[in-house]
């Protein structure tokens, strides 16, 4: 990133006015480095350097820019450039001074004094102030890069960090504006953080403070909309319908093609949730490739097989029919078997099926009807049958 190799394609391409956003944050991280960061020395030759003008010039339309990120950047540059190019201190009535010097110092003014662009300035200032290209583009820059799950290098973005710091000022300057139920939720975790560590006396005091804004939004109808409407979120799946009241465990399955499968038909057919041995499986390409994007739309629980009868026991106290998909003495068949509406549907283990310390607590055994001579099918088929036979019986009742 040689200045006198780079500088000149910088400044060419910040003054055109058909940049995609994505193509204009490069420009101004890059601008941000080469300006306000610690290569403003190598970029700028001098106080008088032209490129101080070509650059401000590039900046300026941005200030307007419908994109908070590129907007964001653009104060920081033209804060930093305009004190550079004409004499903020000037006043901007005498006659002497240039209308054009004018009218950079008043925006210059505006930039300086309003508190909301003043906190992310600093913040986006501390970030190209540490932020070392050198460093990260060397050998020892390069083994410290973090990696993820898959140990695939997972470095953080300038975008993604600068965003981060735009939110943060974003939160703190509207945090007066949020929802009545957002600040109180904010107050009580605060409230409760504060007393676990002080002092019984301090506690008092904060007591105090949280009924007297209790009384400020007293009553508190906005709350409870708040809480009813994320309640309500959860019923409802990515497509707007009403989720089903059925929850499929495969807490004892462990093939991921199986997994992958169920949390598919789970999705289309709107199940409430899908319990699974091991969550982390989401994250494999196999698994992703043949749920096609189901994880994400799909609420997922994790269950392992050591929790999987104290979670049964959970869900029959709440209501819940435990339904197990397996092949008994008293197994009913599928086709005169009536779904309650709130329904768990248990499938066992690939070859095994559902070991005896579960069906203990399952109220009632299911098996489909088979006309070949293979006594057994693949679970995930098993699953799917059985999930479409119970949607069937709950749009019939809506009919």
């Amino acid at each position: 990133m040689h200045p006198s190799i780079f500088g000149g394609k910088l400044i060419q391409e910040i003054r055109r006015s058909n940049l995609s956003l994505q193509h204009v944050s490069s420009l101004m991280i890059i601008a941000g480095n080469l300006t306000a960061g610690q290569y403003a020395h190598d970029f700028f030759t001098s106080s008088t350097d032209p490129k101080m003008k070509e650059i401000l010039c590039g900046a300026l339309p941005w200030l307007g820019s419908t994109q908070g990120f590129s907007r964001a950047i653009a104060q920081l540059l033209c804060h930093k450039l305009i004190p550079l190019v004409v004499n903020v201190d000037a006043d901007t009535s005498s006659i002497g001074q240039e209308k054009d010097d004018a009218i950079l110092s008043s925006v210059y003014t505006f930039l300086d004094g309003n508190k909301d662009m003043t906190r992310a300035r600093e913040k986006q200032q501390r970030f190209f102030d540490t932020y070392d290209v050198d460093k990260v583009c060397s050998f020892e820059g390069l083994l410290a890069i973090p990696v993820d799950e898959g140990e695939e290098a997972n470095p953080m973005h300038m975008i993604d960090a600068i965003k981060e710091v735009l939110a943060e000022v974003y939160k703190e300057a509207h945090e007066e504006d949020s929802p009545v139920w957002a600040q109180m939720e904010k107050l009580l975790l605060d409230a409760d953080d504060t007393n676990q560590s002080e002092e019984v006396d301090d506690y008092v005091e904060n007591e105090s403070e949280l009924v007297n804004f209790q009384r400020k939004i007293l009553p508190i109808d906005a709350l409870d909309i708040g809480i009813r409407s994320v309640q309500e979120q959860k019923h409802f799946n990515a497509a707007g319908k009403k989720k089903q009241n059925l929850i499929v465990c495969a807490s004892l399955i462990d093939k991921v093609p199986n997994l992958a499968g169920l949390a598919r038909t789970c999705e289309i057919f709107s199940a409430q949730s899908l319990i699974m041995p091991n969550l982390l499986v989401k994250k494999q390409d196999d698994f992703k490739s043949i749920s096609a994007s189901a994880n994400d739309w799909i609420e997922m629980e994790e269950c392992k097989e050591p929790e999987l009868l104290s979670w049964l026991h959970q869900k029959k106290a709440e209501g819940y029919a435990i339904v197990g998909v397996e092949q008994t003495a008293s197994s009913k068949c599928l086709t005169k078997m009536k779904f309650p509406d709130k329904t768990v549907l248990l499938l066992g283990k690939e070859k095994e099926g559902i070991p005896i310390e579960f069906l203990s607590a399952v109220d009632q055994c299911i098996e489909i009807p088979q006309l070949g001579i293979i006594r057994s099918l693949n679970v995930h088929v098993s699953g799917a049958i059985s999930i479409w036979e119970y949607t069937k019986q709950m749009l019939e009742q809506k009919k």
